[in-house]
C-alpha cells in the first residue's frame, strides 16, 4: 500500500536557512517532504489548509527540565508539548550519570516529542530545587561530586540521546568551587567532540574566569541575566569587548529565561545594539510555568515586541538550535528529503502584558500563536491558550 499523501495548502515557508519566505504548497509522504510548490488536490489523500500561516521547522527548546515526577522541577514533556506546539526539547543538565538511565527509559524512550539532553557533570543531576524558603542547593557541593569518570561511561552508552555537558556555576550554584566544574565538564565534553553548556549568574566567578574556557560550540545559557555578572556593561550600557570575542568566536549565547536569568532592561539593550541571542529558550520547569515563562512562543513573543526580527527568531528556535546540539540534518530546515518535523504558526494582533524574571513588565502588541504540529508528517492540531488569557 502507498503511503498516505499529505498536502499542506497555501503555507508561507519561512526558512532563514535558505532565505525563503514565499506561499506555496508542501507535500508529504512517509513523513518526510516529498515536495514544495504545487501540489494538486488529486495527489493528496488528506489536505492541510493553513492559508498563509507560516509553516515553520519544528521548533526546538534548547533548555528545558523535563524529568517529570522523579526531580522536584520536572515538567511533563508531553503535556507541554501539545498546547505549545514545541516539537524538540533538549534537557539541560536534570540527569546526572547516577540518574541519567531512569530519565532515558522512562521519559525520553516514552515521549511523543523528541527528547535530548546535556548529561550534568554532577553525579546526581538537579535531582531538588526550589525546597521552602527558596534556598537552592548546589549539584556539586564538593569536587568529588563532578565525577568525570562516570559521566565518560555514560555518554559512551548513551550517544543516541546525550548532545552534550551541562554545568551551573553561579553564587547559588556551585560558585565556591570555582571553574573547576567547568574545566571538569569541558574535559569530558572535549573526548567526546560534544559542547558544554554553562550556566552562570551572580558571581564568584565571573564571566572573566568563565568566557575564556569557552571554545566554539559551547553554550553560554541565562545570557541576558540581569546581575553584576551580566553581559551588558553598565557604565556603557554596550556589550561587554569579551562577549564580543566570544560570540565572534563562536561561542552559542542562549536565552534559558527561566524564573530568574532573563531581564527585559538587558535583552533590550543588547538587542537594539545588534547581538541578538543565537538561541531562545525557555528554561521551562515546574516553577515557572505559570508565570514568567509559560511555554517557547511567549518567549518568542518577547522578542518579537524587543524589536527582534521574525526571521532571526525562527532561526534561533529552529536551525540554530539543531546546530547546537549536532542536529541540523535532521531538524531546522525545510528541504524536499528531510523529515516532516514542522510547525504552523501565526503573528497575531493581541495586546497583553509580559513579564521577565525580575517582575518587569512591557507591553506586548503582536504574539505568535501555535496552529498545527507537524510530527513525522502527521498534523496534530494546537489549542493554543496565549500567556495572558489564561
Amino acid at each position: 500500500m502507498d503511503a498516505l499523501y499529505i498536502k499542506i495548502s497555501r503555507a508561507r515557508i519561512i526558512d532563514p536557512i535558505s532565505q525563503t519566505d514565499d506561499i506555496v504548497d508542501v507535500g508529504i509522504q512517509d513523513g518526510k517532504l516529498a515536495k514544495i510548490g504545487e501540489v494538486t488536490d488529486t495527489m493528496a489523500d488528506k489536505v492541510v489548509q493553513l492559508n498563509k500561516k507560516i509553516l515553520s521547522p519544528t521548533l526546538i527548546d534548547l533548555h528545558t527540565h523535563v524529568y517529570y515526577l522523579s526531580t522536584s522541577m520536572g515538567v511533563d514533556v508531553d503535556a507541554l508539548s501539545a498546547r505549545s506546539g514545541v516539537g524538540v526539547f533538549v534537557d539541560a543538565g536534570s540527569a546526572g550519570a547516577g540518574n541519567f538511565l531512569g530519565f532515558k527509559e522512562y521519559v525520553i524512550r516514552r515521549a511523543n516529542a523528541r527528547v535530548y539532553s546535556f548529561l550534568n557533570i554532577g553525579f546526581g543531576g538537579i535531582t531538588y530545587f526550589g525546597l521552602s524558603g527558596g534556598k537552592q542547593v548546589g549539584e556539586i557541593p564538593d569536587v568529588s561530586v563532578a565525577d568525570i569518570a562516570s559521566a565518560e561511561k555514560c555518554i559512551e552508552k548513551n550517544r543516541d540521546v546525550i548532545v552534550g555537558v551541562k554545568v551551573r556555576l553561579s553564587k547559588n550554584a556551585n560558585g565556591d568551587l570555582g571553574a573547576f566544574p567547568l574545566r571538569a565538564a569541558k574535559k569530558v565534553a572535549r573526548k567526546f567532540g560534544l559542547p558544554v553548556m554553562l550556566h552562570f549568574g551572580k558571581p564568584p566567578p565571573t564571566l572573566f574566569e568563565m568566557i575564556p574556557l569557552l571554545e566554539r560550540g559551547d553554550i553560554l545559557t541565562h545570557c541576558f541575566n540581569h546581575s553584576s555578572n551580566s553581559v551588558v556593561s553598565e557604565d556603557t550600557e554596550g556589550i561587554l569587548n569579551i562577549v564580543a570575542k566570544a560570540k565572534k568566536r563562536g561561542v552559542v549565547f542562549d536565552v534559558g529565561h527561566g524564573m530568574g536569568s532573563f531581564s527585559f532592561s538587558v535583552a533590550k539593550r543588547a538587542v537594539e545594539s545588534g547581538f541578538f541571542p543565537d538561541t531562545i529558550s525557555t528554561d521551562i520547569h515546574k516553577f515557572c510555568i505559570p508565570s514568567p515563562v509559560y511555554d517557547l512562543p511567549t518567549t518568542m513573543t518577547k522578542f518579537l515586541n524587543l524589536g527582534m526580527p521574525l526571521s532571526e527568531i525562527l532561526k534561533a528556535t529552529t536551525y540554530n538550535p539543531a546546530l547546537a546540539i549536532g542536529k541540523s540534518t535532521q531538524y531546522g530546515s525545510i528541504r524536499v528529503g528531510n523529515n516532516a518535523e514542522l510547525v504552523s504558526l501565526e503573528v497575531v494582533k493581541h495586546e497583553t502584558v509580559l513579564f521577565d524574571s525580575y517582575g518587569k513588565s512591557i507591553r506586548a502588541t503582536e504574539i505568535i500563536e501555535p496552529s498545527v504540529l507537524f510530527r513525522n508528517g502527521n498534523p496534530v492540531k494546537i489549542d493554543y491558550i496565549p500567556f495572558g488569557k489564561c
